[in-house]
Formats: structure tokens, sequence, C-alpha cells
């Protein structure tokens, strides 16, 4: 008789204790989803951005009369108004992968556009910023701090 009474609340304490490691796995398992999901949007700000970056140098590299300018407007990359043939530089206006939204728009102090920047404030994963991006400050706070400039020294 002595044998059930010392088991009781045994089978209680083992599935209590199975549903805590459970919720330990799972949690663990969301974490390093939302790391993958963040890596692959910053994968995606630095190729978006970057394709940016070229359009506009293309843009400001094909002057037809030599002045060269940089675009007044992110739809002159879609079609370039100051040519006769049809130029295209961008198929179209991605918008920040991080947001959904579209970009902060970086204006070149001689006037136009010289480059986009991420409206993020997320912390960024890599601890060096992708190649063609100037870093605004000492060290990148967030993506918003990536700025995808072309400054017509190629």
């Amino acid at each position: 008789m002595t044998g059930p009474r010392h088991q009781r609340g045994i089978g209680y304490l083992s599935l209590l204790l199975a549903v805590f490691l459970l919720s330990l796995g799972v949690g663990k398992a969301l974490d390093v989803h939302a790391t993958c999901v963040q890596r692959e949007q910053e994968a995606e700000l630095a190729y978006v951005g970057s394709l940016y970056r070229e359009a506009i140098r293309s843009y400001y590299m094909s002057a037809p009369d030599g002045q060269r300018k940089y675009p007044s407007r992110l739809d002159d990359l879609l079609k370039d108004p100051r040519h006769l043939v049809v130029r295209r530089y961008l198929r179209r206006l991605d918008p920040d992968p991080l947001t959904l939204q579209p970009f902060t728009l970086l204006m070149a102090p001689q006037g136009g556009i010289w480059g986009v920047a991420s409206r993020s404030t997320k912390l960024p994963l890599r601890l060096r910023s992708p190649d063609g991006v100037i870093v605004h400050g000492a060290a990148p706070r967030s993506y918003r701090d990536w700025h995808f400039v072309y400054d017509g020294s190629d």
C-alpha cells in the first residue's frame, strides 16, 4: 500500500517539465527564425541599395550634353527624360525590404538625388557594412545609417 501513495504527482511533475522544455525549444526556434529572416532582409537591402546606387551612377555618367547631373526624382531612373531614345536604369522602384516603404532620398550638395537610405531603426546583424555603402557616423547603429550613395568619383 505504500507504493501508490509515494508515486502521486510524479506524472504531473514530469508533464510540467516536458511542457517547460518544449516551450524553451519553441522559443529558441522562433529566435533563430527571426534572425534568419532579418539576415535575408539585410542581404536584400544590400542588393536593392546597390541597384539604386548603380542606377544613379549610370544616370550621372550618361549625360547627353556632358554636364553630369544627378536625377531630380527617382522616376527619372525608370525613364530618362534627357534622351530621345528611351533609357531605363531601373525596371521598377523597389521599396525598402526592411520597412516595405519607399527609401529615404539622400540629396547631393549640388542638387539632385545621389543616394538612398533605409528607414529602419533596427540594429544591423553585420559587423561590417556591405561594399559600396557609406556609413553615416562612426559605426552603424541602425540600417538608416547605411547610405547607398554615388558621389561621382568613378
